[in-house]
């Protein structure tokens, strides 16, 4: 089975001049939209006056737009090409994040409406792009250099991450040190202003992603072959609702971070923006390395119980983050949660590969997809309602119970496969 990690980290010049476009714009995009986008937008709305609550449902928006556009995502590619559905989504988040920063101008009547609204062009767009990056990258590469490929684009959206929070964090005081100089009249460092120019910027800094997508020269339609169907076994539809569950709690208890940590740190314990964008990005430079680490983790241990160890990981994290209420505890919290998420992902990719017989694999990951979307968007809603009802511990807490009850139901699924092996 084809679904090993390389055991070392390939040089580009190992691919296709195509595999190499599409590895490069996936760290162009992550700077932009998963770096300094996703450090900002969060703490813009706060400077706007809308609260935890807002915030939950502005995430929301998000979660519940991806889980409705992967069908449809998926047949773009098909009919178009999945260049053309690629550079189309890219260019739809490009303007949906250009289009946050105007929040401020919009009529005040409609203004609460907004947000969400760019929230679901953005995340329409990425969708068409995310979908359809996984099979184009499978079409410009071969048996022997595919899997040495997701490993080096896992690693440069890990780079593209942290140069893009570690960036963004320094934006807001760039605009204020600039306007400042070159105005008149003083500009307030905790208003949204700067904050609004910093999501324009990073905004503009997506459109580089659209260079090597051009540079493209294939159409990365899919190859019509005679082959027959696969073979597909019976359908362990036990095992898969069980990883479905697994799936919805873990992302549950994971989203209390990833959507909460820079507003509690920049609301409850009033860290400065460059300090939380130092934060995360030492965080996501920690999680690169827990990502190369994987080859050895392999050798020692089973795909499910690694993924049970990353999980682990995240129920430690978060119980530090809601026992300690200073900056020690949250950056030590987001360093952990950071390093799990970058095991967890493509350790759950290939334990779901061997999970289901080939024939049943897309519906399977499709599944799983569903549950990771549905977890982020059910723990965005009911956390900011939390947040404002409890506080930033108390969702924390929540998030490692329901970390906890993932990790039980994961145990029994790598017993299960274990015994079944």
């Amino acid at each position: 089975m084809n679904t090993h990690i390389p055991r070392h980290l390939p040089s580009p010049q190992d691919f296709s001049h195509d595999a190499r476009q599409l590895i490069i714009v996936t760290g162009l995009i992550s700077a932009s939209y998963f770096g300094a986008f996703a450090l900002l937008r969060g703490l813009f709305l706060l400077r706007l006056g809308y609260d935890p609550a807002y915030l939950g449902t502005y995430y929301a928006a998000g979660a519940l737009t991806f889980m409705m556009m992967g069908v449809p995502s998926g047949a773009l590619g098909q009919r178009f090409g999945t260049r053309a559905t690629m550079l189309a989504g890219a260019c739809l988040t490009v303007g949906g994040m250009l289009l946050l920063p105007l929040t401020a101008r919009i009529p005040a009547d409609v203004r609460d409406l907004w947000p969400p609204l760019t929230q679901i062009i953005i995340v329409a767009g990425w969708s068409m792009f995310s979908v359809n990056s996984v099979p184009a990258l499978m079409l410009v590469t071969t048996d022997e250099n595919r899997s040495a490929a997701y490993a080096l684009t896992g690693v440069l959206r890990g780079i593209g991450s942290f140069t893009g929070t570690l960036i963004g964090g320094m934006l807001p005081g760039l605009v204020v040190w600039l306007v400042t100089r070159h105005e008149a009249s003083p500009i307030d460092p905790q208003s949204a202003s700067p904050f609004a120019w910093a999501l324009f910027i990073s905004a503009i800094s997506g459109l580089a992603t659209a260079i090597p997508l051009v540079r493209i020269r294939g159409g990365l339609r899919p190859i019509k072959t005679n082959t027959p169907p696969v073979d597909r076994g019976p359908f362990p539809a036990a095992l898969v609702i069980v990883l479905i569950v697994y799936v919805f709690l873990r992302h549950m208890g994971w989203t209390t971070s990833q959507a909460y940590s820079a507003p509690y740190m920049d609301t409850d314990l009033h860290l400065s923006t460059p300090t939380i964008g130092l934060l995360t990005s030492i965080g996501q430079i920690a999680a690169i390395g827990a990502t190369l680490s994987l080859p050895r983790m392999t050798q020692r241990w089973s795909h499910g119980r690694i993924v049970a160890l990353s999980t682990m990981i995240q129920i430690a994290s978060l119980t530090l983050m809601a026992s300690f209420r200073n900056g020690s505890a949250a950056g030590l919290g987001l360093l952990g949660m950071q390093i799990s998420a970058g095991i967890w992902l493509p350790e759950l990719q290939i334990f779901q590969m061997e999970l289901v017989d080939e024939g049943w694999r897309g519906l399977a990951y499709g599944a799983v997809a569903m549950a990771m979307g549905l977890g982020f968007g059910s723990m965005s809603i009911f956390g900011g309602r939390l947040i404002t009802a409890r506080g930033y511990s108390e969702l924390f807490g929540v998030g490692a119970l329901f970390s906890v009850a993932a990790s039980g139901l994961m145990m029994l699924i790598s017993r299960q496969t274990a015994r079944e092996g």
